[in-house]
């Protein structure tokens, strides 16, 4: 399959699981639509043609923690290659998308016959591990100002786009969204976006949010403050 897609530049070069997969119908979904989750499970793996998804995680008692927003040209659904799994990830449509869709035995039958598909796969898997294991570690040292501005930047790195300046504009993240992915209240992310604001790391709006990532590495970077002074970690 020639696919006209590509992955964003600054991902390893995956892209070629899309030659390994056959020509898939799209299927379309509204914003906020959930696409599958723990009342809706799913036996299909995705590739997004157009739009963007928010995976998430839906802890017991109904609490949502952002994992990933999938992008154009990327794959999601894995966990359905456990069989009878019922597990607890959401996929909603972050915006109107346009999704490719294969059943999930059609792939696990084409991964036999086409290695490298196999090696794509879990390329994309091991990419994600890694990921979530920084987040991890971030949880484990950082407070949560420096949380977010980690946050912050891996957003700029994957969804934002480059000015001469040296800024990121990117989509206009609500601080709700933001305090499901660093796991704490709207209220503190406010408090510390104003911050960040008020330092000129980043400046932002109902359309859009201008971030300055190499400053706010640089601040990171310094040695962490005391407890005293950062008391909402």
């Amino acid at each position: 399959m020639a696919s006209s897609f590509a992955a964003p530049a600054h991902r390893a070069p995956f892209e070629d699981v899309l030659e390994y997969l056959p020509v898939s119908t799209t299927i379309g979904y509204g914003k906020g639509e959930i696409v599958y989750g723990p009342q809706q499970p799913s036996a299909n793996i995705f590739l997004i043609a157009a739009g963007k998804v928010k995976l998430s995680q839906i802890a017991e008692d109904g609490k949502e923690i952002l994992l990933e927003i999938i992008q154009r040209a990327e794959l999601f659904g894995e966990s359905a290659f456990v069989n009878g799994h019922r597990g607890s990830e959401q996929a909603t449509a972050f915006e109107n998308v346009q999704l490719m869709v294969w059943p999930i035995s059609a792939v696990e039958d084409l991964v036999t016959k086409r290695p490298c598909l196999a090696v794509s796969l879990l390329q994309i898997s091991a990419q994600r591990t890694v990921d979530f294991a920084h987040r991890i570690e971030s949880f484990s040292i950082d407070n949560i100002e420096r949380r977010l501005a980690r946050s912050l930047i891996r957003f700029s790195e994957r969804l934002g786009t480059p000015e001469g300046d040296g800024s990121v504009r990117m989509m206009p993240f609500t601080h709700e969204l933001l305090s499901q992915h660093i796991g704490t209240s709207r209220e503190i992310v406010s408090h510390h976006m104003n911050q960040f604001r008020k330092q000129g790391y980043l400046r932002y709006s109902r359309q859009e949010i201008v971030l300055y990532p190499d400053a706010l590495a640089a601040w990171i970077a310094r040695p962490a403050r005391s407890a005293a002074v950062c008391s909402s970690s």
